[in-house]
């Protein structure tokens, strides 16, 4: 079954323009987190980046409201648009809170948390470009969703753990709010991924 036919191609390569926007604010999180220089340049190139992820979300809500049949349900649809616009939320968040706030360069945690939200969204993009074709590769697809419900819990392990050493180590009571924030937008990026899962293996099972 192909879920979205040539009457929806250009609403899937939008679906497909949003979920590669999310993996490109990952590249700048991971590049910032791995090599803390540069910070002016790696912040436009995140500026540029949240104007095109809003106007491709704005043109798939268009598109959705406009197009009487659609290849799965319109709630489902807009589900996936706005957990995916929230994910790329909490990305940039995490981006702008490390150089806007002059937290420093990146502990280990940080790094193993960016390093498994990285994995998580390789995996989303994998599951979501597989779509198209959902029963020739559900079995893949659902791996890939299981993989990231793995993925969360394993993060909520570093959270935990790396909030229980940042209150325990950090003497300043300054640092100690600044980087609890870039671990919760992490945390609640992690979370929006695995929605995003969820709704992925919904439209997987449903349809297939």
């Amino acid at each position: 079954m192909g879920l979205f036919g040539k009457k929806d191609e250009d609403l899937f390569l939008l679906f497909a323009d949003s979920a590669r926007m999310v993996i490109r604010a990952g590249d700048i999180l991971y590049d910032v987190v791995n090599d803390y220089r540069d910070l002016d340049n790696k912040m436009a190139r995140l500026t540029a980046m949240e104007h095109e992820g809003d106007r491709i979300t704005q043109a798939l809500v268009r598109k959705l409201h406009t197009s009487f049949i659609l290849p799965f349900d319109r709630e489902d649809a807009l589900r996936l648009v706005q957990t995916l616009s929230t994910t790329l939320d909490y990305i940039t968040g995490i981006i702008d809170r490390m150089i806007l706030y002059k937290a420093g360069e990146p502990n280990s945690i940080v790094k193993e948390m960016v390093a498994v939200l990285i994995e998580s969204l390789l995996l989303q993009e994998t599951a979501f470009n597989l779509l198209n074709r959902v029963e020739q590769n559900k079995n893949v697809i659902l791996d890939s969703c299981e993989k990231i419900r793995y993925l969360e819990r394993k993060q909520d392990t570093f959270y935990r753990n790396g909030l229980a050493d940042l209150f325990e180590n950090e003497k300043s009571a300054v640092a100690i709010i600044k980087w609890r924030e870039v671990y919760e937008h992490i945390e609640m990026a992690m979370d929006h991924v695995e929605d995003v899962a969820n709704l992925i293996r919904n439209i997987c099972i449903k349809y297939s």
